[in-house]
């Protein structure tokens, strides 16, 4: 994972969230990911990058605090390799580290959908 996902400019990547089924995908991905089928899909808009970091940042928390097993089961689920996850921490903490879940993630759907010839 690129360490500037956690710093992914408005109107970059994020930009991608305003389309609906990208949003939705995005945010089964994660449910799938972090093992949060309770994450709620967003509205549509400018908000829904930080709708979804916060509820990211609350399961990020959970888990940290069931201690370090279960904090790596979800970097290792969500692709985030240890040195871009010790740069992100360092860097912003662990709201930086949400904000790059959810950027990977969103990754990982615009891979699936451009190589399915849709992106």
């Amino acid at each position: 994972m690129d360490h500037r996902l956690a710093n992914d400019r408005p109107g970059g990547l994020r930009k991608r969230l305003d389309e609906a089924v990208v949003l939705a995908a995005t945010t089964d991905q994660l449910r799938k990911d972090l093992n949060a089928p309770d994450l709620r899909l967003p509205t549509v808009g400018d908000e829904a990058f930080e709708a979804l970091r916060a509820q990211v940042l609350l399961v990020l928390e959970e888990r940290q605090a069931a201690g370090a097993h279960a904090f790596g089961l979800v970097l290792n689920r969500v692709d985030i390799p240890e040195q871009a996850f010790r740069r992100t921490v360092e860097d912003g903490g662990l709201e930086a580290l949400s904000a790059a879940v959810v950027l990977r993630c969103l990754q990982k759907v615009l891979a699936r959908e451009r190589y399915a010839g849709r992106g």
